[in-house]
């Protein structure tokens, strides 16, 4: 007989009431304590104007309840059931088989039953009305079924003694509430994702512990805001991103009890500016505490300002920022004028700074006195930005005017920060000692070879190609981390050496003088300094320098007097040659940012235009006659019996002069030609043969080598098969004897007596000749 148990109808009472859920209100900014910053298109207002503590202070919302917990309804537990009636199938007088059974108190069952307990496929309905249809094992619901709520509220999934267990899905029909995911003793427990609202726009999708979100989850809002991080008590807390679509900020890094806290980064994305093809953004990396920017922090503004030091409830509390934008306009031209050295008119006029530029600035200002090379600062500035090694000492790499500022304040702390360390506030006087001893009295003062000139420059820059595949050909990796690849001053004299170009026109003496020019590091008069780096500015404006000294000008008239003739590198094909392809400088600075690998074929991101020099006079324009130049000179010459008067236009002045321009300009570019396509590169293309060359002759005689061993290992393995043939031929013959008995003997001493053996061996004959003659017994 069933064991019948009553219902406990208090549980049961308590179980149809769902408890309090935590949702989240779909605001339009969640948990945003930081000020969004907004910058104008125009000039940079004051720092407090920028930010203007936009949104001043933004209240902490937690997350607050919103209604109640749909999942969170409880199962009844089967106790005390009593038959009231029972219709089915019986075997000695227990229930078996398929049945239907009314219990005391109204609750009804129809399925399965097996010695007279509910036992596989059935349905339980309780007396108001909550419905388990699924499987039983010995009265208890079990493995997979299916609850139903009066409310019309369904869960689906695994059980296990009579409560959601395992993996299962519910839904709510009183709020568009479902979820879908692991469960245990009827709570959200383990992986799943709930899903707040029918169109499915509000979702939280990761860990759960006891229905409260805890571990790492991903939170989506209605309004399109997204949370992906860390949660504890059903709140963000850890390390997590937030991203606010409809305000366009992003928030990662630490989070604590719903609100940003501790180190972290927050991100502002504004429009463009008009005419402008590049987006903009503010940015503060720095610690925060209860959602402000409270602490040690830098703050990157959309103009290329930046702010570095401490700030107290999203307020600042330093100089450095205010030393930047007190000099922002002065630096901003600065920035201008050199981006745009070797570069032709851009359509909105604005020009990318490359790495070869950046260097010219640092050495017009002096930068190198303050005993740092070119090539220690890049390694200053990459510690600690994510660049690759090969593009450390890159010429190419392109540099923004945020980018620009902030190497200025690292450059200037980490050649100062000694003789103000214990001196406060430290980074405004090192970067006011910066801008007053280096940069005001001697930017935009060009020096070098390679930006002397307009025309020149865009000449020069049509051999930057192969010269950087040379420079990286021989430089040879760094002793110290991070190894990368760069070039001593040996290493050049060593390779202007191999290419046979040091002679009597380019000394060593002569190498040092240039080297030497505007680094008082290399050579004090004395003694030099060949342990020296050199960055690819500093070779190839060595490179130009060297031009002048090595080719001379018989040379250059010569080709100058025969144009087509072979001296001038016409004949070494379309790789030196100069060509009258314009290449847009727009396209230069656009393309800049994404190709700057520093390979020989990433010409497009570099300054140079290419010309053609052999029609510098055919492309002149033409000029028009105003009629201010029509005005007339007059050079009286006082001779004996007659005064004569000559008249000369300033036309055929400027005409002269001109003239004399471009015969200038053209011994000018004569001279780079003859130097870099018929010496240099020349050179390095012998170095090149003769490298392959060795290269082929060590291949040649390793291979003979091991031609000559396999050779003298078939010898001697035919020397040791020979040896064992004879070897084993001479051990025949021993086992060969002949036995000679006595003539006279009888028979019977010969059994008696055994003869003796004598052993004859026949060296000079063959065995089969040897057989033949052996005597017959």
């Amino acid at each position: 007989m069933v064991k019948e148990k009553k219902k406990d109808k208090k549980g049961e009472k308590s179980t149809r009431s769902p408890t309090s859920l935590l949702d989240y209100p779909e605001l339009p900014k969640q948990d945003g304590n930081t000020a969004r910053q907004e910058v104008s298109s125009g000039t940079i207002p004051p720092l407090e104007m920028m930010l203007n503590e936009l949104g001043s202070k933004r209240q902490s919302r937690d997350e607050k309840q919103q209604g109640k917990d749909a999942t969170q309804y409880e199962e009844p537990i089967l106790t005390k059931l009593i038959v009231e009636s029972y219709e089915g199938e019986k075997v000695h007088g227990l229930y078996e088989g398929e049945g239907f059974a009314v219990f005391q108190g109204g609750c009804t069952y129809h399925g399965m039953f097996s010695e007279g307990l509910m036992h596989g496929q059935g349905t339980y309905i309780w007396a108001d009305g909550l419905k388990y249809e699924g499987d039983f094992v010995k009265n208890v619901p079990m493995n997979h079924g299916t609850y139903t709520w009066p409310d019309g509220s369904t869960y689906e999934g695994e059980v296990v003694n009579g409560m959601r267990t395992g993996f299962g899905m519910f839904k709510c029909s009183t709020q568009p509430v479902s979820y879908i995911g692991h469960w245990c003793h009827g709570k959200r427990h383990g992986k799943g994702s709930i899903y707040y609202n029918q169109e499915g726009t509000s979702w939280y999708e990761g860990d759960w512990v006891h229905n409260i979100k805890e571990g790492w989850g991903i939170r989506c809002y209605k309004s399109g805001n997204i949370y992906e991080g860390q949660w504890a008590n059903n709140v963000r807390h850890g390390e997590g991103r937030m991203r606010w679509l409809t305000t366009n900020e992003e928030y990662t890094g630490q989070w604590g009890k719903g609100i940003q806290n501790g180190f972290g980064t927050h991100t502002w994305f504004l429009k463009r500016i008009p005419n402008s093809q590049y987006p903009l953004r503010n940015e503060y990396i720095g610690d925060f505490v209860n959602g402000y920017r409270h602490g040690n922090g830098k703050f990157y503004y959309a103009s290329g300002a930046i702010y570095e030091g401490e700030w107290v409830s999203n307020k600042k509390h330093g100089m450095a920022e205010y030393a930047v934008l007190r000099n922002l306009t002065e630096l901003r031209r600065i920035y201008s004028f050199y981006s745009s050295l070797g570069c032709d008119q851009s359509l909105d006029n604005t020009f990318l700074m490359t790495k070869l530029h950046f260097w010219r600035f640092l050495k017009d200002c002096k930068f190198h006195h303050h005993k740092i090379t070119l090539a220690d600062m890049d390694r200053v500035l990459s510690a600690h930005q994510d660049i690759p090694v090969e593009e450390i000492h890159s010429p190419f790499t392109t540099i923004l005017l945020r980018t620009f500022l902030n190497y200025l304040l690292q450059l200037a702390y980490h050649i100062h920060h000694k003789v103000y360390q214990n001196t406060s506030p430290s980074l405004f006087l090192c970067f006011t000692k910066l801008m007053t001893e280096n940069i005001h009295p001697n930017a935009c003062r060009v020096k070098g070879s390679l930006f002397s000139g307009q025309q020149e420059t865009l000449y020069s820059m049509n051999y930057i190609d192969k010269s950087w595949e040379i420079y990286t050909a021989h430089c040879r990796p760094n002793a110290a981390p991070p190894h990368e690849l760069t070039m001593k001053m040996r290493h050049f004299l060593w390779m202007l050496k191999d290419f046979k170009m040091i002679n009597k026109e380019l000394t060593a003496t002569k190498f040092v003088e240039v080297i030497a020019e505007d680094n008082p590091f290399i050579y004090d008069g004395i003694d030099s300094n060949f342990e020296l780096e050199l960055v690819f500015l500093e070779f190839f404006e060595a490179l130009l320098s060297f031009a002048f000294i090595s080719v001379t000008d018989q040379m250059t008239k010569s080709c100058l007097n025969f144009p087509n003739d072979d001296s001038c590198g016409n004949r070494h094909g379309s790789a030196y040659t100069v060509t009258n392809q314009h290449r847009s400088p727009s396209t230069v600075t656009s393309q800049g940012s994404d190709r700057h690998n520093g390979s020989a074929k990433s010409s497009s991101s570099k300054l140079a235009l290419l010309f053609d020099f052999s029609k510098i006079r055919k492309s002149e324009p033409k000029m028009r006659k105003a009629p201010s130049d029509e005005r007339i000179s007059k050079v009286n010459f006082k001779s004996p019996g007659k005064e004569l008067t000559f008249f000369l236009s300033q036309n055929e002045k400027k005409e002269k002069s001109k003239e004399e321009g471009n015969e200038k300009l053209n011994m000018w570019v004569s001279n780079m030609c003859i130097f870099f396509v018929n010496t240099f590169f020349q050179a390095h293309k012998h170095e090149e043969i003769l490298k392959e060359k060795v290269k082929e002759n060590r291949l040649h005689l390793a291979a003979m080598a091991k031609q000559r061993t396999i050779e003298n290992e078939e010898l001697e393995a035919r020397l040791d098969s020979l040896r064992e043939e004879e070897v084993k031929r001479l051990d025949y013959e021993v086992d060969i004897t002949v036995i000679k008995g006595p003539v006279d003997t009888p028979s019977s001493h010969f059994m008696s007596s055994p003869p003796k053996e004598e052993t004859v061996v026949f060296q000079s004959k063959p065995i089969s000749s040897w057989l033949t003659e052996m005597p017959a017994f």
